[in-house]
């Protein structure tokens, strides 16, 4: 009989332990529409922060670090502005082939810049504003660009975008999306991605390239980290690898992106090269 009794015991609390394996999710760990919760930020004066790094090399061969940091201003349908620091780091020996006065002037491209993107119009400082600006200019007038880091390859700020690589990926575990498409795939999907590779998303050879995407996701939803790969030939057999890790933080904080002061922009077109 008490061994009988031990038995029943022993099945019990096995019981108890399988049971507490089957109890359903806890509100932390619920399931949610990453779709809805990333729609659910777009909030006129709200948004969110981010960090970009983007490795630009050729297979084998030496390329560029690009750093970019700063915030995104979401409006009802979208990102509408931006404003990103960016610096970019050559690897040592890149220059080595090159003349000194190659040498200086590409090193002039890894001083530290700034980008201000707005709905009709970007400013550039920096690099990117190039030379020959009249004296008390520091910022060059563009036509608008896309409000979001050139080195994030995908943009994870468009709904329809993220819907659909999702759909496309392995199943979600642990809050991790995992898939691959191409470019030319991506340039029919994504705006941002036309603006930066392209309305083909071929290369100037005419070749598409194979993308791999890593989502991460926290307990709302929202992409907290995104990891990109993206192999692209080029003319010559040459294949340029790019690789870009975004982490994003801050969702809904309070956001508010200017222009810089009207007496130091100069329009590009009035820029002496």
């Amino acid at each position: 009989m008490r061994e009988e009794k031990r038995v029943k015991r022993a099945i019990a609390g096995a019981m108890l332990i399988f049971g507490a394996l089957l109890v359903p999710a806890g509100p932390a760990q619920a399931k949610v529409d990453p779709i809805k919760a990333l729609k659910a930020q777009f909030v006129v004066g709200r948004g969110v922060k981010l960090k970009t790094v983007l490795q630009v090399r050729a297979k084998g061969g030496k390329g560029t670090v690009t750093q970019e940091m700063g915030v995104i201003q979401f409006g009802p349908k979208g990102a509408v502005a931006s404003d990103l620091n960016e610096k970019t780091r050559y690897d040592k020996g890149f220059f080595n082939e090159s003349t000194k006065d190659e040498r200086d002037a590409k090193k002039s491209l890894e001083g530290p810049g700034r980008v201000i993107s707005l709905p009709k119009v970007t400013y550039v400082q920096g690099p990117r504003a190039g030379e020959g600006l009249p004296e008390g200019k520091y910022w060059v007038r563009k036509r608008p660009m896309p409000p979001a880091p050139s080195g994030i390859i995908i943009s994870v700020f468009e709904p329809n975008t993220v819907k659909t690589l999702i759909a496309q990926a392995a199943p979600v575990r642990g809050g991790v999306v995992k898939g691959s498409t191409t470019s030319a795939k991506m340039a029919a999907l994504s705006p941002v991605f036309r603006k930066q590779f392209g309305p083909s998303g071929k290369s100037e050879s005419g070749q598409i390239s194979k993308i791999t995407y890593v989502f991460s996701l926290d307990i709302a939803g929202l992409v907290t980290r995104l990891s990109v790969k993206m192999r692209m030939p080029v003319s010559g057999g040459t294949i340029v690898d790019y690789t870009s890790e975004t982490r994003l933080y801050n969702w809904g904080a309070k956001v508010a992106v200017s222009p810089p002061p009207a007496d130091a922009v100069v329009d590009e077109k009035d820029v002496k090269r």
